[in-house]
């Protein structure tokens, strides 16, 4: 039983709903107006909070950026890491990595437009904002690590681990900015299986040694 003076005060209740609402507003000024065109005004104007509030949680919007694009990397992480690889073959579980990531972005066109358009900012501006690329370089590990885990740690080397790390990421966030694209902004209308199922097949046949060696020799 929790003792009664480890309730949080009312003034931690409600900085912590501030926090919240400058979060949550970022996002949705960010989807509708862009990283760029959005200002600490736009943000605080629809969290209906006064800017010295925005600053008291954020040095700037850059910081509440940065806070932004970790929060919806550790959302796609943690979908990744749910996917289990036991009494699955390869390319099944490739697959499934892929389909997790596809259904948080598909549901989230907020972080999808932040996403983009931060790792575009990126590279226009490569010397800056080294925090933000970190984040990247973290999700881009991530994926690396889980390719090698469900394809089998000897399967592939860093580099190809990588190398697959960004394919993927680059045919998830690809695949959600054309359909986006294409439906007028909307998220995907049904999960691509047939593509993803051929891509993960590819993969699998590129770089999981067969059963049955050819001449002698695993093929690669």
């Amino acid at each position: 039983m929790a003792h009664p003076d480890s309730k949080p005060s009312r003034a931690t209740r409600r900085r912590a709903q501030s926090f919240e609402n400058l979060v949550q507003a970022g996002l949705a000024v960010i989807a509708k107006h862009g990283v760029y065109e959005t200002t600490v005004e736009h943000i605080t104007e629809a969290a209906d909070v006064g800017k010295g509030t925005f600053y008291a949680h954020f040095p700037s919007k850059d910081d509440l950026v940065h806070h932004l694009v970790r929060h919806g990397l550790d959302e796609m992480i943690a979908a990744g890491r749910s996917v289990a690889s036991a009494d699955r073959l390869p390319a099944e579980r490739l697959a499934a990595l892929i389909r997790a990531q596809l259904r948080v972005l598909g549901r989230r066109r907020d972080v999808v437009v932040l996403l983009h358009q931060v790792r575009a900012l990126l590279i226009l501006r490569p010397q800056a904002r080294h925090g933000l690329r970190r984040e990247y370089q973290r999700y881009v590990t991530f994926l690396s690590e889980e390719c090698q885990r469900l394809l089998g740690p000897r399967c592939l080397t860093r580099n190809e681990a990588q190398d697959l790390a960004c394919a993927i990421a680059g045919f998830v966030s690809g695949t959600l900015s054309f359909e986006m694209l294409l439906r007028g902004g909307r998220g995907m209308r049904s999960t691509p299986n047939g593509p993803i199922n051929a891509f993960a097949a590819g993969v699998a046949a590129r770089y999981v040694p067969s059963r049955h060696p050819v001449n002698g020799r695993q093929p690669r």
